[in-house]
């Protein structure tokens, strides 16, 4: 943990360009991307940035389901994690570099071939967020939250485990929700879905969280439930169990 931390002050000065301009006129042109996809300038935008591509028939293959695999990759390359080459499968490079840093534990789903649900997404992205000096106090301070500070229709499907990792990643806007008001923490993701996700959390790696209005309105709901109190350290959460190891 403290490596990352370590690591991440040397990426602090790896900044990304997130103009939308040189990016998307830049970027190679997908045959399932039109100029009118919602994701179009995101996906330009990581195929800039080189953690992401395209496949030889031409198509970013938007809507195929993420792997756990291919996410740790996207994760790993996205921040420039040291990792060393080759090894079978492909991916144990990624995910030996990922255990390193922090971004998984023994507790995560090891059935890397997968596809991954959102809630692990989140999971790995608000511990790297949390890694940053001005996230990690938010990410201790939602451990005290309910499932009732949360605005989605779904809520009652949380793991309580899993609250300050949603609390992060929806406050800092890495994730919303859906249009019938649920977060859809074990929904899988696409990877024009993925790609916004990645993106939303490169940008606020850097971010000032004040002018976060969601992580405000959390941490208000913490103050308003408990004024005069703070957490004992017997009522600090696990990290979540991996749910699906099949």
């Amino acid at each position: 943990m403290k490596k990352m931390g370590a690591l991440f002050v040397g990426l602090a000065c790896v900044v990304w360009d997130n103009g939308t301009t040189g990016a998307a006129a830049a970027a190679p042109k997908f045959k399932d991307v039109s100029h009118r996809h919602w994701a179009r300038v995101q996906i330009g935008q990581a195929v800039m940035k080189g953690y992401v591509s395209g496949f030889p028939d031409g198509s970013f293959d938007t809507k195929k389901a993420v792997t756990r695999a291919e996410f740790v990759k996207m994760v790993v390359d996205a921040l420039r994690l040291p990792h060393s080459k080759g090894g079978s499968p492909w991916y144990q490079e990624y995910v030996a570099a990922a255990y390193e840093f922090g971004l998984l534990n023994e507790r995560d789903s090891k059935a890397f071939e997968k596809p991954i649900k959102r809630i692990e997404m989140m999971r790995i992205l608000a511990r790297a967020l949390a890694f940053e000096e001005q996230y990690e106090d938010y990410f201790v301070a939602f451990r005290a939250l309910q499932k009732s500070d949360f605005p989605f229709e779904d809520r009652e499907t949380f793991q309580r485990r899993d609250l300050p990792t949603i609390a992060l990643a929806y406050g800092a806007e890495i994730v919303s929700g859906f249009p019938d008001g649920t977060m859809g923490v074990n929904r899988t993701a696409s990877r024009a879905e993925t790609v916004v996700m990645l993106e939303r959390w490169l940008e606020v790696r850097n971010a000032d969280p004040l002018i976060k209005e969601k992580l405000s309105m959390l941490m208000q709901n913490i103050l308003k439930s408990r004024p005069n109190d703070s957490l004992s350290s017997n009522e600090i959460p696990e990290e979540p169990q991996g749910d699906d190891a099949q």
